[in-house]
């Protein structure tokens, strides 16, 4: 199942006019930006370790019956979020795991990669370091949730 974070339909409604013609970029860029928080917090250890290893958020814009939701998904499609999130894609997972475990307080992640969601799972400071990590990436890549904004509202 795909982890997915959503506002309610209730948060996006207002009395005048269709939504989309009232939102900005900027409007619907941090609205995905906290989207992707709620996702980031909400996430299990399964798809934490999928994004920072091989990244795959990507945004959901949703216009229904005149008011607009915003979501953060795990998805497959490339997309403008699809790499955020990747830690340190210039080396191979088994190298960058074991030093981002020293950074995070964690103990080193087990040698077979079969075992990293487990150990993930178990070990708090390890689950806490990705989300840390996971929400700063958020918030330097706030252009990127805005250009996905900026290509919705173009569209509409």
């Amino acid at each position: 199942m795909l982890n997915q974070a959503y506002a309610t339909p209730e948060a996006a409604r207002r009395d005048y006019g269709p939504v989309h013609a009232q939102l900005t970029k900027a409007d619907l860029g941090a609205q995905l930006a906290r989207r992707a928080d709620e996702w980031i917090r909400h996430a299990g250890p399964a798809e934490l370790l999928s994004v920072i290893l091989s990244g795959g958020l990507s945004p959901v814009i949703v216009e229904e019956d005149g008011h607009v939701r915003t979501g953060i998904e795990l998805g497959e499609e490339p997309g403008l979020l699809s790499k955020l999130g990747i830690i340190w894609s210039d080396l191979p997972p088994a190298e960058t795991l074991p030093i981002v475990a020293l950074v995070w307080e964690a103990t080193p992640p087990p040698a077979d990669s079969r075992l990293w969601e487990a150990w993930l799972a178990l070990d708090g400071h390890a689950r806490e370091g990705v989300r840390r990590f996971l929400h700063d990436e958020v918030d330097q890549c706030i252009p990127l949730f805005e250009a996905c904004a900026e290509a919705w509202l173009r569209e509409k």
